[in-house]
């Protein structure tokens, strides 16, 4: 199988549900969930684009990282672009501006050629730009409608589907001492699977999203076990392909579940 087609159709497919939000972005009704998911975005893409940085770097289907990461980092660019120019309260810019600082140093080293000291970087910086961007969507959130958290549950689980992949490079880059990576991982893991729990038991979701949450857990059994497979870096190495392809399509699921959310404010 030629993965750089499979990754190629895969990223358009999990970005359908995100241009969802744009058009919900222009709806007076839908401004502050769809002003959320944005942020919400963030979270997911900084780490979908280390993650890319890495199967660049580490020669895992190399054309896909690249295309992966630019991407994410275009996403990224015009996200940010769409919540400055938005309806924000002075806590909430102010989270905004640092999460843009946090960016310009992390675009920095994903636009440089990938090296190993760029990758060691990166494992802080991806770090601090998801926390900026958590604090910027407590802020968006602390002055929302109740209705509009529910999108959490769901935007955490398309973050975690790309922590988990990035997580499992560095565990096999032998870049640093696999203690860190590989609970970060086990971590990952666990939790995507007791949300993925929590979302399944959840009776009250619209069909459509029930209907999303059902085939995000009929292919996401694989991709925890593939994952989860840790040991020397050379076998991580060798399984790496198939185990970022899957995290592609994780990824493409979890967004239908967010954009099934989305889809009754439209």
């Amino acid at each position: 199988m030629r993965l750089a087609p499979v990754f190629a159709s895969a990223a358009t497919a999990a970005f359908l549900a995100l241009g969802c939000a744009s058009a919900a972005f222009a709806s007076t009704g839908a401004a502050h969930e769809a002003t959320a998911e944005l942020a919400e975005q963030g979270r997911m893409l900084g780490q979908r684009a280390t993650k890319a940085y890495l199967m660049t770097l580490q020669g895992v289907s190399p054309d896909a990282g690249r295309s992966i990461l630019a991407d994410s980092v275009s996403r990224f660019e015009r996200n940010l672009a769409t919540l400055r120019a938005g309806k924000l309260d002075d806590s909430a810019r102010a989270k905004l501006a640092a999460v843009d600082s946090t960016w310009n140093d992390v675009r920095a080293l994903l636009t440089a050629p990938p090296s190993a000291s760029g990758a060691k970087a990166l494992y802080d910086s991806t770090a601090a730009l998801d926390q900026a961007s958590q604090h910027l969507v407590m802020a968006i959130n602390s002055r929302g409608p109740e209705e509009s958290r529910r999108l959490i549950l769901a935007s955490r689980m398309r973050m975690l589907s790309q922590r988990i992949a990035m997580h499992y490079l560095y565990r096999a880059s032998g870049l640093m001492t696999p203690n860190a990576p590989e609970m970060e991982l086990v971590y990952a893991r666990s939790e995507f699977a007791a949300n993925l729990a929590r979302s399944t038991q959840n009776n009250a979701l619209p069909a459509e999203t029930r209907e999303a949450v059902a085939k995000l857990a009929g292919i996401w059994p694989a991709y925890q076990g593939a994952a989860g497979k840790t040991g020397e870096p050379v076998a991580m190495l060798k399984n790496a392909p198939a185990v970022m392809e899957m995290s592609e399509q994780v990824l493409g699921a979890t967004d239908k579940v967010v954009g099934s959310l989305l889809a009754p404010a439209r």
